[in-house]
């Protein structure tokens, strides 16, 4: 089905305009390609976006992350481009839905939240619940289920759910619903090999007071494995959701679906508002998960130094793809490695400026001389998730490209030196990392940190450090994200990312943050008069680290490449 066959669908279902989200109903933006209902309709690849059908026209809403790269994947004849930067799709409707009383938005309720669907509402004055008017969101192709051993969760399901149980006897609620897919993966220590990267079991979980449970889910076997509880089809959620008629739900409004709200009101179930508490309780890692993902860390650092070393001496008459491939054959070959964490960003030159690029047989670039390479990388072992952004020179950089990656250093360096009280939020932390590129008149149209998972999705919440809102305060033993930018269109990208772990500061009532990431950063892109005694020092002592730790790992020629490295600025 093509964008003007839905257009023509729109006047016999008697509707204004649809609305299509870059999700599932498991409300995550992880899918098949088969699923991708955006990049079938129009060709664009990014991680995040809305696409809204009028009957005359069709608007693709995008993130700054692909301000760039979304208009060079659609067709303007049938796509126009909006940066939710300058305008939100709320204020979009607000602004060309003239007449409000006769406007009608068709979405398919299970990929909207009720939240979501109010705030649409709001602007367009009628929602309407069209869950036909597009094919199946749910891939067919079947999925394995496994075990997240107890060596690497740390915590069995029975615990978890224990303690779920509790927090419904102090909530005074009888049942607990939850659709979002690591949430569950996380409380029943299950996984799946349904997404390429992400190793998540797309399901949705029911848990009352009294210990019973239930999983929705379609298209998994689960025939060599023994599940504690029933594994129904989705299609089962109203007949089991009709058993607890005038209960009492813990329920999440911007974490379920509104046709799951809609199936509540319609069994009389009584809502108690709050958020996922699974989202909370997995945020906050436990001593074997974050013993696991020091242990991914200090593998994953191996192979990307050996990748670095490889690469400096052989990116001559090499491409874009050419480097993700080799990359991940470095990884592939660790202990408990299992998958790449998302598909290998390896920018050359002006693609570096595209902040999500990926690199495909029509775009692939050549490595050139004289320029820089941006590459965004992780991998999930069993034991945890890596995600670290390197920029590299190739060949010798100009004096610009090191003014501005030093600049991002010290924006990088800023953040990851700080001190915070307990209570702080990211929002509150963001603009720390933002000064020192302020200062400069430049900044990054993307978030400074997000949460990453155990074995699980690369991005997670409910923490985030982003000049957007977020009310939620970060906590120790939390893993977040930290990677300022700077991007040239046309030119170059600049990035440095590593993740670190939340600790406690040794000032009483504060927190701080302790490297993960043991990958070194390209000194020669370094101005160094431009940094302080402190910034020096920091990336010293961060080097020194990253070679002892690395060191006892690599051949000979590895670890004098590592040396030069990491020797002192």
């Amino acid at each position: 089905m093509t964008l003007f066959d839905l257009q023509k669908k729109l006047k016999t279902e008697k509707l204004d305009g649809y609305l299509v989200p870059r999700n599932n109903m498991f409300l995550s933006q992880d899918l098949r390609e088969d699923e991708n209902l955006i990049l079938r309709l129009t060709g664009f690849s990014g991680s995040d976006g809305t696409l809204l059908i009028t009957r005359d026209k069709n608007i693709l809403f995008v993130d700054g992350r692909y301000e760039l790269q979304a208009p060079q994947e659609t067709n303007p004849k049938e796509v126009e481009v909006f940066c939710t930067k300058e305008i939100s799709i709320y204020q979009w409707l607000k602004n060309n839905t003239q007449d409000l009383k006769r406007f009608r938005l068709g979405i398919n309720p299970w990929c909207f939240t009720s939240a979501q669907k109010d705030a649409l509402e709001v602007n367009c004055i009628k929602v309407v619940s069209a869950p036909d008017f597009l094919p199946p969101m749910l891939s067919s192709t079947p999925a394995n289920i496994f075990e997240h051993e107890l060596q690497y969760a740390g915590q069995s399901r029975h615990e978890k759910i224990q303690t779920i149980i509790k927090h419904l006897k102090d909530s005074h609620a009888d049942i607990a619903f939850f659709s979002l897919a690591d949430s569950v993966s996380w409380l029943f220590n299950l996984r799946s090999n349904a997404l390429l990267d992400t190793p998540i079991l797309r399901a949705f979980a029911l848990v009352s007071q009294d210990g019973k449970c239930w999983l929705f889910g379609d298209n998994l076997n689960s025939s060599h494995i023994k599940l504690d509880y029933p594994l129904l089809a989705l299609k089962e959620v109203p007949a089991i959701l009709k058993k607890f008629k005038h209960k009492k739900i813990a329920f999440d409004s911007a974490a379920n679906s509104f046709a799951l709200c809609e199936l509540l009101q319609n069994n009389e179930i009584e809502i108690i508002p709050q958020i996922d508490y699974c989202q909370e309780l997995k945020a906050i890692k436990n001593q074997t998960e974050l013993t696991g993902i020091r242990q991914a860390h200090l593998r994953d650092g191996v192979a990307v130094t050996k990748f670095l070393c490889w690469l400096d001496k052989n990116w001559q008459g090499k491409t874009e793809l050419d480097i993700a491939e080799r990359l991940h054959q470095f990884r592939a070959k660790e202990e408990l490695f299992f998958s790449e964490s998302f598909t290998t960003i390896a920018a050359s030159g002006a693609n570096g400026a595209i902040v999500h690029y990926h690199p495909t047989a029509k775009t692939n670039a050549p490595l050139s001389k004289d320029s820089l390479l941006l590459l965004d990388s992780g991998a999930q072992y069993f034991d945890g998730t890596t995600d670290v952004t390197r920029t590299i020179a190739l060949g010798n950089p100009n004096q610009q490209m090191a003014e501005d990656f030093t600049l991002v250093l010290k924006s990088h360096i800023a953040l990851n030196t700080a001190h915070f009280p307990l209570g702080t939020t990211g929002h509150e932390l963001d603009a720390i990392a933002r000064a020192p590129l302020w200062a400069s008149g430049q900044d990054y149209n993307h978030g400074t940190g997000h949460g990453v998972g155990c074995f699980l999705n690369v991005h997670e919440g409910p923490q985030r450090i982003s000049h957007k809102g977020s009310s939620h305060p970060l906590h120790a033993q939390m893993i977040t994200s930290i990677e300022p930018g700077i991007y040239k269109e046309g030119q170059y990208g600049i990035r440095i990312e590593n993740l670190v772990e939340i600790v406690p500061s040794k000032t009483e009532g504060y927190l701080q943050f302790a490297n993960l990431t043991l990958i070194p950063i390209d000194k020669r892109l370094i101005n160094k008069y431009l940094l302080n005694e402190d910034e020096i020092n920091w990336l010293n002592n961060y080097h020194q680290t990253v070679e002892q730790a690395l060191s006892p790992y690599l051949s000979p020629l590895e670890k004098q490449w590592l040396q030069e490295a990491c020797s002192p600025l």
